[in-house]
């Protein structure tokens, strides 16, 4: 089997994977440590590289669809020995069933629902991952434990109010108020707004989609504003003479979607501790999950608020009432365009805090050295001495791209942090 696998790693997965998934101390007659980790980390990346073939997907919908694959691939491992509470699927024991099939079943059927285009990319990885398993009664049980349990998943979440969720918006007028930025603004894009309605998606784990929202963003009158402003204005524009080269290199580092970031960062953590199939599963379901939630607690909060981004702050300050902030109408972002939602909270910093929490209380220590790669900047690495660094940088990385005002990566972080250590103290838990 690893011999015709790692043909598959080489045709989707990217260097990082390519690292061999030692089994760690466990128990000689524990079933667990005979289950290597490649297929689940082959399916979370043929879930990732699905997201990333559909086009420019928001980090509202990625965390979502990579939740539901690893979730689904959870369920099944802990259908057949139940180490961890189950999220959708909850069955006896199928102690017959093969691993490897009802992990690979399971991630297909979840990630064709997710995204019917990929059907034919998922069709052909499956054939290939079950050609890889002998044919018998336990690869059969497998593949039937996978079905199950991606159907529970598919039920449950096939009618959480992701497909409505692109509602009409209408834009504030007053200063202080969301409207649309360039270039969606003008022409045929003008007014357009990007799921104003995902606050009214069903969370994983939360409670409700309020339950973390922050207090309200500062008045534009006041002098917290005038600082955050100013700071902003000098550090976040696309040539700012008083932003750092590493500063700048912050921000675009950081520029893909998190919750690639942070699954790349669970995989590499993964590999280095030698978790087990049934750690890993548990480990990149509740980092999704702790995502998916931030960016629906995100958006509640962004549309209850509805916050106006720097671009237009800048842009308009001569009108604003404020007599510290001084206007610039030709003012831009470093990498536009800035994204077309209100600015408070930070779904970015809070995706970062949420999905790192988790890691930290996942490991129960913050002190972990580690590297960090990024899509946006191919051969840039940059290390942390922990992870609450890292998840700091992710947050100043939207002031120095100049998406957001520092106020609001403050909430999002602190709001995301609230949000993992609820989803990991509340959601997969040991039995």
């Amino acid at each position: 089997m690893k011999q015709i696998m790692m043909a598959v790693h080489l045709l989707i997965l990217p260097a990082f994977l390519l690292v061999s998934c030692k089994h760690n101390d466990t128990p000689a007659n524990d079933p667990t440590s005979k289950v290597s980790t490649f297929m689940l980390l082959t399916w979370n990346e043929a879930g990732l590289t699905a997201v990333h073939r559909s086009g420019a997907l928001p980090p509202m919908a990625e965390s979502r669809i990579n939740a539901a694959v690893n979730i689904a691939m959870h369920d099944a491992l802990n259908s057949i020995v139940p180490v961890y509470e189950s999220y959708a699927y909850r069955a006896m024991a199928v102690s017959a069933a093969n691993a490897d099939a009802a992990v690979a079943q399971a991630a297909h059927d979840v990630l064709i629902f997710m995204l019917p285009p990929q059907k034919t990319f998922a069709d052909s990885l499956l054939n290939i991952s079950l050609a890889s398993i002998a044919d018998g009664t336990g690869k059969d049980s497998g593949i039937v434990l996978g079905k199950a349990a991606a159907a529970a998943m598919n039920t449950k979440r096939g009618k959480d109010g992701a497909s409505v969720a692109q509602i009409p918006f209408i834009s504030g007028t007053m200063p202080g108020q969301y409207r649309a930025a360039p270039p969606f603004d003008t022409g045929a894009a003008a007014g357009f707004v990007a799921l104003a309605g995902w606050g009214g998606v069903q969370p994983f784990g939360l409670s409700a989609a309020a339950q973390y929202r922050p207090g309200a963003p500062y008045a534009v009158s006041s002098d917290a504003y005038a600082k955050d402003f100013a700071e902003i204005k000098k550090m976040g524009c696309m040539a700012c003479p008083d932003r750092t080269a590493d500063q700048t290199e912050i921000g675009r580092f950081w520029l893909e979607n998190v919750p690639t970031s942070i699954n790349r960062i669970a995989v590499t953590l993964i590999n280095d501790k030698h978790l087990n199939a049934w750690q890993a599963a548990r480990l990149l379901a509740l980092v999704q999950m702790a995502q998916a939630d931030a960016n629906i607690a995100c958006f509640d909060a962004k549309f209850f608020y509805k916050f106006w981004r720097p671009i237009t702050a800048v842009r308009l300050a001569e009108g604003d009432g404020n007599a510290s902030t001084i206007g610039d109408a030709a003012w831009n972002v470093l990498a536009p365009p800035t994204p077309p939602v209100p600015d408070y909270p930070s779904n970015h910093a809070a995706d970062g805090g949420a999905g790192l929490e988790v890691v930290r209380r996942f490991f129960n220590t913050d002190n972990i050295n580690f590297s960090a790669t990024s899509t946006i900047l191919p051969g840039v690495v940059r290390p942390f001495a922990n992870l609450s660094q890292a998840a700091r940088e992710i947050s100043l990385s939207r002031i120095y791209v100049g998406y957001h005002f520092r106020m609001a990566v403050d909430s999002g972080e602190a709001m995301g942090k609230k949000v993992g250590q609820y989803l990991f103290e509340n959601s997969l838990k040991p039995r």
